[in-house]
């Protein structure tokens, strides 16, 4: 005999909303968030390059098309959740589809590989594209330094270090590390972490204690085995993705 059936098990219809869309509580909530998101990296753009309205209406139509795609793939994954929300041991499966979207909406639509970005490349030339990467640089990096700073905060309720210590730990990760292809909040500092524990040994070791390096690396054997989950989120750099 297989094993009973949970009784009275269901999970609410709007419970799907809160897990993938988290603050918002609905999909036309999560949508619209969207949509000002894009207006807002436009705007960014704009002031850099002066776009042409021409140029405006075709990153526009680019940008609406990413928020399309993700949100067939919502629905693809809202009518798995309909399916199964009243039978426990089928429900359980489902987080493996939810969780990837939660993790692309908190880390935006617009990064590397969306239609926004593809053809905000394609279509910038010359004194525009040169603008616009240098803004573009400038503030993934100003991101990322804040988001390294965040996590060696957080590495110190483990690992306290000494002001010293602590400003050359951050000025080498952030020299020796690449931001990452876009920024949430839940990957953050799994990303961060596992840039570090990529930086050679013999680089980054020297600037700890043999104690402080064993506590270092009890941190880094939590994240080692999250690459597969960093580059479905689509946030790792090019570069470590194709290690």
């Amino acid at each position: 005999m297989g094993q009973p059936q949970v009784q009275n098990f269901e999970m609410p219809e709007n419970q799907f909303d809160q897990w993938v869309f988290q603050n918002f509580p609905t999909a036309v909530a999560a949508r619209k968030k969207l949509e000002q998101m894009l207006t807002l990296q436009m705007d960014d753009v704009d002031r850099a390059c002066q776009l042409s309205e021409a140029q405006k209406k075709k990153l526009l139509l680019a940008g609406r098309g990413d928020i399309l795609r993700f949100f067939e793939s919502v629905e693809v994954v809202r009518k798995k959740f309909l399916l199964v929300r009243k039978d426990q041991q089928k429900f359980n499966e489902i987080w493996q589809d939810i969780s990837p979207l939660q993790v692309k909406f908190q880390a935006g639509l617009f990064s590397d590989d969306s239609f926004y970005h593809k053809t905000l490349r394609n279509m910038l030339k010359g004194e525009q594209l040169s603008k616009y990467s240098q803004i573009d640089g400038e503030r993934r990096k100003f991101q990322y330094r804040a988001k390294v700073e965040l996590v060696v905060a957080m590495l110190e309720n483990a690992l306290p270090m000494r002001d010293e210590q602590r400003q050359k730990v951050i000025t080498l990760i952030v020299e020796e590390t690449k931001p990452p292809r876009s920024f949430g909040q839940q990957q953050d500092y799994y990303i961060v972490m596992w840039n570090i524990s990529k930086i050679p040994e013999k680089t980054l070791k020297p600037l700890f204690s043999d104690t402080e390096w064993k506590v270092l690396n009890q941190q880094f054997a939590q994240v080692r085995g999250l690459e597969q989950w960093l580059k479905q989120s689509g946030a790792l750099a090019k570069e470590e993705e194709g290690e």
